[in-house]
């Protein structure tokens, strides 16, 4: 009964709460996933073991074993029925409290093999995105570090990493902070950003490409979605990131990017190479 149970809180796969995203492979705690041969990428829940119930249930079943053996060694009828109340106890926590269900993303490679991340809802979601982006472009080049049980994400990834530390003040590690101190000695300079046009050019196309300026966005409002202090950032900074993926067809969606654009160049006026960006991206809406 015992080795039942216990194979059956087992997960039916390997589970995992780190995982590193390199340019043609993902590495995890124990295996090494070559990302062509990844078949199916999936958001779910998935039962995961709670060790302390199992534990609590173990103890159970072996003493409440013991107690019935002594009982029916002495014919004593109350031992008896503590025991036989110990192995139910114990069968009923195995059975239905020592498994949670927490939500998880499941990676499935062409032979089958199911590899499963367990963690915040929101960062699940958002490596499958990134996923789905890196297979869908064939992209050899990004590479991020991830961790499922603190909800972080960073861009490993040389281009963007500098780009990110030049823009917010050199962070390492690819990390945007968001005030980052002066090392460069003396007064801080004053960046005022250039005034983006109300009236975009006829010659803009019916959808802009806005993919030479997107993953900067996209690695900007990752970081600012995980602190508490910048959500404004972060959503404004989500909002944009749809409308450069939707291509801003209509003139009211490249209306609506051109106000973001201005909005956070003045958050972030601080920061010319971010600012910089901003402007890059309003100039191919045709602004």
């Amino acid at each position: 009964m015992l080795e039942f149970l216990q194979r059956d809180l087992q997960p039916k796969s390997e589970t995992f709460g780190q995982l590193t995203i390199e340019r043609r492979v993902l590495i995890t705690p124990r295996s090494t996933i070559n990302i062509a041969s990844i078949a199916v990428i999936s958001s779910g829940t998935t039962s995961v073991p709670n060790k302390a119930v199992w534990n609590l249930a173990l103890v159970l079943l072996v003493a409440g074993a013991v107690v019935l053996a002594v009982g029916i060694g002495q014919n004593a009828h109350l031992a008896i029925a503590a025991g036989g109340v110990g192995i139910f106890s114990g069968v009923i926590l195995a059975r239905f409290f020592a498994k949670a269900e927490k939500p998880c993303l499941s990676i499935t490679s062409t032979d089958g093999h199911k590899h499963q991340f367990v963690g915040q809802r929101r960062t699940l979601e958002e490596v499958r995105r990134i996923l789905s982006d890196k297979i869908n472009a064939l992209d050899e080049s990004t590479v991020y570090r991830v961790s499922f049980e603190k909800g972080i994400i960073q861009s490993m990834n040389v281009p963007h990493a500098e780009t990110v530390g030049a823009m917010l003040g050199g962070a390492p590690g690819g990390e945007i902070m968001p005030r980052p101190p002066d090392t460069r000695g003396g007064a801080q300079e004053t960046y005022a950003p250039a005034p983006v046009p109300a009236v975009p050019s006829p010659s803009r196309p019916p959808h802009v490409d806005y993919s030479q300026v997107l993953p900067q966005i996209v690695d900007m409002q990752r970081f600012y979605a995980q602190r508490q202090d910048t959500q404004d950032i972060a959503e404004r900074l989500n909002e944009l990131e749809y409308l450069m993926r939707s291509g801003t067809p209509t003139p009211v969606t490249r209306g609506r990017l051109n106000h973001l654009l201005g909005e956070l160049s003045s958050i972030l006026g601080a920061y010319p190479d971010v600012v910089q960006i901003f402007h890059r991206a309003a100039r191919l809406a045709g602004y």
